[in-house]
């Protein structure tokens, strides 16, 4: 891209003349009025925008193209992912920092964390600070059973977080840490885990979150499906492979646009 920033003109910041990024453009008007001016194409595989300026310009230095088509600012995140990098993001997303708490309720099975956040079934790592071991491995993975916002108990697994069966604690006193484990919670198909919208069976165009759900009693559940946060996340990577290039014979008038509109 960087021709494109070739045609931004300077600005002074602090006694230095630097390239001015806050100026935006748009396509010519008549452009945009001819219905041939924008092609579908679909990004394949792990290719960059790069790629797709090649291939279909002749010159990756027209990626700028590309985005200015599609209205992307940000690259890194609005041009679809490789499996590496979009496992990346979404584990760093929905990461929860380590909620600490320094009783147990040896009686109740009952750990008191005010607003854990945490929902039945969700996988949580538990470690010991110091002070008294309450009956769970240091270091290791155990389930959530949501008791309300404030309480929790924990399970071996999610079957029996599920199903209400928590483990026998011991009364204990110190300094403890429960974190979500991430990256099973995202692949969990447990699904009252990590739902995060209901779509309408009738409308797919029409989703709601969980609380809206929760809340309004006129909707029917048979017209609602829950969507796991993997799969709505997996969903608008693969819609952003579909994208409009504009078509090749107007690509020089778009690039002598570009420059007179950046520096009028």
């Amino acid at each position: 891209m960087s021709r494109y920033f070739t045609y931004f003109p300077k600005t002074t910041y602090l006694d230095r003349s630097i390239t001015d990024l806050t100026r935006r453009v748009k396509l010519n008007d008549n452009i945009l009025l001819d219905p041939y001016a924008f092609l579908p194409y679909t990004i394949r595989g792990e290719d960059r925008a790069e790629d797709v300026a090649l291939y279909y310009y002749g010159d990756q230095n027209k990626v700028w193209l590309v985005y200015l088509a599609n209205n992307i600012i940000d690259p890194y995140t609005q041009w679809p992912m490789n499996n590496k990098n979009f496992d990346k993001t979404i584990n760093k997303k929905y990461y929860q920092a380590p909620l600490s708490f320094t009783t147990i309720d040896g009686t109740s099975n009952k750990i008191t964390i005010i607003n854990h956040k945490f929902t039945t079934t969700d996988p949580v790592d538990y470690n010991l600070v110091s002070g008294q071991n309450p009956g769970l491995t240091s270091g290791s993975m155990y389930y959530a059973i949501k008791i309300n916002d404030h309480n929790i108990r924990l399970a071996t697994t999610a079957a029996n977080a599920n199903n209400g069966i928590a483990m026998n604690l011991s009364d204990a006193n110190g300094l403890y840490t429960i974190q979500r484990n991430v990256e099973v919670w995202l692949q969990s198909t447990m699904i009252n885990t990590n739902i995060v919208f209901y779509r309408n069976t009738q409308d797919p165009e029409l989703v709601i979150n969980p609380k809206s759900y929760a809340l309004d009693t006129s909707l029917v559940t048979s017209e609602w499906n829950p969507i796991r946060v993997y799969d709505y996340e997996v969903e608008l990577n693969d819609n952003r492979r579909t994208i409009y290039l504009v078509n090749k014979i107007y690509a020089k008038q778009v690039e002598e646009d570009l420059k007179k509109m950046l520096n009028e």
